[in-house]
């Protein structure tokens, strides 16, 4: 049978599910697969495409959930909830602010939640130029919170009010 890149992504994915960030290696990966480093690359061009992927699987329930519209101008009820369910899918994945910092850093502008983030903003009646700095700015919060709380976990920290400090730090930007 002869490898896709479906297989190459599933098998990476189940790596960072299981192992994390530090063990998806391109050699680990076609270990996994059975196959020698250099097939992967017919694939995914590289590492950073890879992780790529794995960040659009990661938050690509964000382009399906039903985020309810936006009320009247200066109502960012939505924006508040369309992060917090970005943080609950990137804390859901081992590694997972690293991950979609990758992302982010590949394409700020189109990776998720910015674009989701900037037309929320806009219908309540920011400018585009002032929808896009908060919903960077926003997205870049939510990814060091992220990396925050989960490297407290690993290290067995406490981190209850991490998510009402998260929820504060959005208001303040919002404002």
């Amino acid at each position: 049978m002869a490898l896709d890149r479906a297989q190459v992504v599933d098998a990476a994915w189940h790596i960072l599910q299981t192992y994390g960030l530090g063990d998806l290696s391109m050699r680990r990966l076609a270990r996994e697969l059975g196959v020698q480093p250099g097939a992967l690359y017919w694939h995914v061009a590289n590492k950073q495409e890879l992780l790529a992927v794995l960040a659009q699987r990661m938050v690509g329930p964000l382009e399906t959930s039903s985020i309810r519209p936006a009320g009247a101008a200066g109502d960012d009820a939505a924006a508040l909830l369309l992060v917090a369910r970005f943080r609950s899918l990137v804390l859901a994945v081992r590694d997972g602010a690293d991950v979609v910092s990758v992302a982010h850093a590949l394409d700020p502008l189109g990776m998720q939640p910015v674009p989701l983030l900037v037309t929320a903003l806009t219908s309540q009646g920011r400018s585009p130029e002032n929808a896009e700095t908060v919903a960077l700015t926003l997205t870049r919060f939510t990814l060091g919170s992220v990396t925050a709380q989960q490297t407290r976990e690993s290290m067995e920290l406490p981190t209850a009010t991490m998510r009402e400090e998260f929820e504060a730090g959005v208001r303040a930007i919002l404002a």
